[in-house]
């Protein structure tokens, strides 16, 4: 039999850590069940270098990602129950805080305190992960392990040697399943005790926010919070990763936050607490995987030739040619050998003759931001801006986009893809009016029309179909709009939109004067970063890397609605990107040069 699991390849790791951070697995196994678990292990070759995740805190998954295959318990390994009067038996994939609620129901008292761990029996067990003055290994009687060729076996808790945060676990074994040995008790009082306990977590922790827990162990006699919080380090920002306000020994991910802006945060909090109290902070934190070999291009020599592309035959023509001569004046201004290349007929002809060692494209539309231009410049070996084919051309797709965030649970207005006239009344009998009409790929708002009423559908409809591509109507959203610039991974600050036209069509993007700016964009500091963390997480479910710009509505229930994602967004003086990259403290010569690196990165 062949193990009957689910495998993902290069799945990004971000959506199973609580900091939301981390790059790719080459490849992610979430099993069915014990049995195919082992059936799994079995099946694969002993060199295959392995991982094991829970629910993903108390773990840190570098940029780089993971080789290798990790193996995902979450939901997975998920039995639970009484052998006898004071004993439990708990699977590894059993969240903790599901455990001290069983065992309240059970009538029994003494693991209470995993109410407070965010995370698995397995990462509990591994770590001894403790709260509260409890720890996990207080209350094992033995547990079951797994090995390398898939043995199963019991050990006793004198096999281990245990201390406070850490458990000795010889290589290539794991924690499958442990019984836990508990005391009789009163169910009420115990589910008070952990409504407490929670409550406690709750009021000192910042629990709504993506952290991994506490970061440091406490050093003897001491506290690391107290130690940082003295050091004067509340609040310090590196990146996105910032010290809470709230505990000082967690580091959260205020928006946008990369691995190695944690990984530099916790760096710089062990050397002030050293420089300023003689104390080395020990991590708790499991630190894994790749770091991405990034580094900031210091001369402009090193970028070599860049080939500016601009112009293309889209509808978008105009605003490209805008942008291009922008960006080339940018260049030019800071030493960059530019050249500024005009695509009026196919790339390849484009490229006769160029002596070049990278492009810089700034083609806004179909044949320079779908994957056409970037199919060719991989054939070639040419390094470029942006993202790569795939997503490229599914971003540039908003139907399509659209269907993968939908199929990622997240919120995008309900749509109706029309082919023809006979659609009308079905479109309008699913989305009620007003509507407003696009065509799947065009940027720019080239062929969008509002609709509120039958003949004003069918005639948005043949504007649309006029473009040559798919056509569908989307749910009007009444509320707010805001964009979310992307650079190097992180969130730049958001703009609000603001116009008095129908819609932010055309032209109040290019030609408007009455169209408002505003960035800050007034939303209070918490719903700015869980909008940001949207943004990330929508560009991530598409692949986006480089640069990238997020459309998004917070519409009157307060509900934030994905619009559509752009990849090679704007640099014109109406742009969005350099309006927000200004808000971050880039002007507009360092915003070409930050996305010029992402050329080198590729």
């Amino acid at each position: 039999m062949q193990p009957s699991g689910q495998m993902r390849y290069n799945e990004s790791l971000a959506n199973y850590t609580s900091w939301r951070v981390g790059g790719v697995a080459e490849r992610f196994y979430q099993p069915e069940n014990k049995a195919d678990l082992i059936q799994f292990i079995q099946s694969l070759p002993e060199n295959e270098p392995l991982f094991w995740m829970g629910l993903g805190s108390n773990l840190l998954v570098r940029d780089g990602g993971i080789r290798g295959t990790v193996i995902n318990t979450k939901n997975r390994l998920k039995i639970m129950q009484r052998i006898d009067d004071e004993t439990i038996y708990v699977e590894a994939g059993v969240p903790c805080a599901l455990v001290a609620k069983f065992c309240a129901e059970q009538g029994l008292i003494g693991a209470e305190f995993l109410a407070g761990i965010p995370g698995t029996m397995g990462g509990a067990l591994k770590m001894n992960a403790g709260a509260f003055g409890g720890e996990t290994w207080a209350i094992v009687q033995n547990v079951e392990m797994l090995n390398r060729h898939g043995d199963v076996f019991t050990k006793s808790v004198n096999e281990f040697e245990v201390s406070y945060r850490h458990v000795n676990l010889k290589k290539d074994e794991w924690f499958l399943a442990t019984k836990l040995k508990l005391q009789k008790g009163d169910t009420n009082d115990s589910q008070q005790n952990i409504k407490i306990l929670l409550a406690k977590r709750a009021n000192s922790q910042p629990t709504n926010q993506p952290s991994c827990g506490s970061v440091f162990k406490n050093p003897t006699g001491d506290y690391a919070a107290r130690l940082i919080e003295v050091s004067g380090l509340k609040g310090f920002k590196i990146g996105g990763a910032q010290v809470s306000e709230k505990h000082a020994n967690f580091i959260i991910n205020a928006g946008g936050a990369t691995a190695e802006d944690i990984e530099q945060m916790i760096a710089y909090v062990q050397t002030q607490v050293m420089q300023k109290h003689g104390i080395n902070l020990q991590t708790e934190v499991c630190i894994v995987g790749e770091k991405i070999n990034v580094k900031q291009v210091e001369h402009a020599e090193d970028f070599g030739c860049v080939a500016v592309f601009m112009g293309g035959n889209s509808a978008e023509r105009e605003v490209s040619l805008k942008s291009g001569a922008a960006v080339h004046a940018a260049l030019v201004e800071q030493g960059v050998n530019a050249l500024a290349v005009d695509v009026t007929n196919n790339v390849i002809e484009s490229l006769t003759n160029l002596k070049i060692d990278r492009v810089f494209n700034i083609i806004h539309g179909r044949g320079g931001e779908d994957g056409v231009l970037q199919g060719v410049l991989e054939v070639l070996n040419l390094p470029y801006t942006g993202c790569g084919v795939l997503a490229s051309a599914l971003a540039m797709d908003k139907l399509r986009t659209k269907l993968c965030w939908r199929g990622a649970n997240l919120p995008t207005p309900n749509w109706f893809v029309l082919k023809t006239e006979n659609d009308i009344d079905a479109c309008i009998k699913a989305l009620n009016f007003p509507i407003i009409v696009k065509p799947s790929l065009e940027g720019s708002s080239v062929g969008m029309s509002k609709a509120k009423n039958r003949a004003e559908l069918v005639a948005a409809l043949e504007i649309a179909r006029a473009c040559h591509c798919d056509v569908y109507a989307e749910a009007w959203v009444t509320g707010d709009e805001y964009t979310v610039g992307i650079l190097h991974g992180q969130a730049l600050p958001i703009i609000r939109l603001e116009t008095p036209r129908e819609f932010y069509d055309y032209e109040a993007k290019y030609n408007s004067t009455t169209t408002q700016y505003h960035c800050p964009c007034g939303l209070n500091s918490e719903s700015e970063k869980q909008l940001q963390e949207l943004a990330l997480q929508a560009s991530d479910i598409i692949g986006i890397t480089g640069w990238a710009r997020v459309d998004v509505f917070i519409d009157k229930n307060g509900q934030s609605q994905l619009i559509e994602v752009n990849t090679v967004p704007g640099m014109t003086d109406h742009s969005l990107v350099p309006m927000a990259a200004r808000q971050a403290g880039l002007n507009f010569n360092e915003l070409v040069w930050r996305i010029l690196e992402t050329s080198v990165w590729k």
